[in-house]
């Protein structure tokens, strides 16, 4: 219950933030129509050129050719609208009034970061794929443990970077570091950010249910209503995401609470490893 308490206010106090400088929106949703114009493109590439033909050969170098491509394509689109995101977030965090312009602005100062990030990302997308493939259950096992440790260990990978000017390998080391300070707490509340929408995602389902009962043209429009719906939830989350992971990582880097955030739901990520450590110690005695 202290989990799901700390959650929800966490994901109170972030829409407040967001309500303030609305135009951190714009980013998620640029990120998201970007990402399937891209995606598109490359369909209607890979048809008209017949490249498509031979991914069913799992040996095929072409077909991991295009897949490296996409994850680098996909990887760099994200990536460049998430720090824009956090840069944003920063900005307000620390008592200013960001703009659209500030966003873009530290997007394109560290856009070599974000490239070679976005390599490296494909690179370890590729592999995790190719491990999947050949090794069949297992190696979907292993794939799935091992992208989601990485997923992990790169959590504060942007703010590190963009905020701290590290070299790629110190900034996945100070990522992890940061992670094991807050001992997977951040992960929780962040995790509660996105119950939260999925929650409210489940009940835009009510809507084209209800209309199902008038017609099937209502029930058509109530559908259509409802991805939008969804997609306006999607943005929101991003957004609400990246202005949680930026306050949690000032406190970690400069140890005092952002502003509109309750010191209490912050400080406990970080208290967490030291409290828990203590009780293993008195309790094994």
């Amino acid at each position: 219950m202290n989990t799901f308490r700390r959650s929800y206010a966490i994901f109170r106090e972030s829409l407040t933030i967001l309500a303030k400088d609305k135009e951190i929106l714009i980013f998620p949703l640029l990120s998201g129509i970007i990402t399937i114009v891209a995606f598109a493109s490359m369909v209607f590439a890979g048809f008209a050129t017949g490249a498509f033909e031979h991914f069913r050969d799992q040996n095929n170098v072409l077909r991991y050719a295009v897949l490296f491509i996409w994850y680098f394509v996909s990887w760099f689109i994200v990536l460049f609208f998430n720090v824009a995101v956090i840069a944003c977030a920063s900005i307000r965090l620390r008592g200013g009034n960001p703009t659209i312009a500030d966003g873009f602005r530290a997007s394109t100062q560290h856009l070599g970061r974000i490239v070679v990030w976005a390599l490296i990302s494909a690179t370890v997308g590729l592999i995790l794929r190719v491990v999947a493939e050949r090794a069949k259950i297992v190696g979907r096992i292993v794939a799935g443990l091992l992208g989601a440790a990485w997923s992990v260990a790169t959590y504060f990978i942007v703010p590190v970077m963009i905020f701290e000017g590290r070299s790629i390998r110190d900034s996945v080391k100070q990522s992890t570091q940061l992670i094991a300070k807050t001992w997977g707490e951040s992960l929780i509340a962040a995790g509660g950010i996105g119950a939260f929408i999925m929650l409210l995602a489940v009940g835009g389902l009510a809507l084209p249910i209800a209309a199902m009962f008038i017609s099937p043209t209502a029930a058509l429009i109530a559908l259509g209503v409802m991805l939008m719906y969804w997609i306006a939830l999607s943005v929101v989350s991003a957004a609400l995401s990246g202005i949680f992971r930026t306050a949690l990582y000032l406190y970690a880097t400069e140890g005092r609470t952002p502003a509109g955030f309750t010191p209490e739901y912050v400080q406990n990520a970080f208290a967490a490893k030291a409290a828990k450590a203590t009780n293993f110690a008195f309790g094994s005695r």
